[in-house]
């Protein structure tokens, strides 16, 4: 308001010319509108790959390692659209297991010793161990039609990146913060309540990083999960696959 109020006086002033003015006032006007919430994010789904290119994309396959505080295991996640997800953590002949089948999930983890799976229904069971959304195109895309809400909080500095806080609010209800790099307009980082029940609903900070275009779509292949600065998992994505068959059967429970 300061400023358009100033570019006002100006134009009251005899001492420089109006045309110069209004190309002051528009073009101030124009960065006031870039920095709106929605223009950030239609600034960053074109960035990883943009909204036509992402309808397309109808499963995702990912495969790599996961290192908890030194210990690590390889992993594999299948993504199907609109909302199935699964993901396998393999070790020393044992697994841990957890998938969205649409409406219900379900977890086996055969460290802890389990033969059977425990059903999973409500928020239990959108609630990937890692954070993964179930839903396999990225939450921005389209995220008016899907009736999650966004503001722009102010700017930060992530990494010594200098980036834009956007606040989510999800249909769900649930709130999430997002910070984009105003240079590049690649997501930093993410700041969101775990979804992890054992982690006792801490704060955690998921940083990414490692960009890289897989079939025209850019994706993260490196992400640090931290809670107050302290290390808890690191993922490096070693392959993805975009569009691959997946059969729906690969992510129901066999009863």
């Amino acid at each position: 308001m300061l400023i358009f109020n100033f570019v006002i006086l100006l134009l009251s002033s005899s001492n420089m010319p109006r045309l110069l003015l209004f190309s002051l006032f528009i073009f101030l006007g124009y960065n006031a509108h870039a920095q709106t919430a929605d223009a950030i994010i239609q600034k960053y789904t074109q960035y990883i790959g943009g909204q036509k290119l992402w309808k397309k994309i109808k499963t995702i396959s990912a495969n790599g390692e996961y290192d908890y505080g030194g210990v690590k295991f390889p992993f594999t996640t299948y993504s199907k659209a609109p909302n199935l997800y699964k993901f396998i953590v393999p070790f020393n002949g044992k697994y841990y297991a957890q998938a969205f089948e649409g409406k219900e999930g379900w977890r086996i983890d055969a460290f802890k010793g389990e033969t059977s799976p425990t059903i999973l229904t409500g928020k239990a069971a959108r609630a990937m161990a890692n954070e993964a959304d179930v839903e396999l195109e990225n939450v921005f895309v389209r995220y008016k039609t899907k009736g999650h809400k966004v503001v722009l909080v102010g700017k930060d500095t992530i990494r010594e990146k200098v980036c834009y806080e956007i606040g989510l609010t999800r249909k769900s209800g649930e709130t999430e913060a997002y910070f984009f790099d105003v240079e590049t307009y690649e997501l930093v980082m993410k700041e969101a309540v775990s979804k992890n029940t054992e982690l006792d609903g801490s704060l955690m900070n998921i940083y990414y990083t490692d960009y890289r275009l897989v079939d025209g779509i850019k994706i993260p292949f490196r992400e640090e999960y931290k809670i107050n600065d302290q290390p808890i998992l690191t993922i490096t994505v070693e392959k993805v696959l975009m569009n691959s068959a997946i059969a729906d059967k690969e992510f129901q429970l066999i009863r």
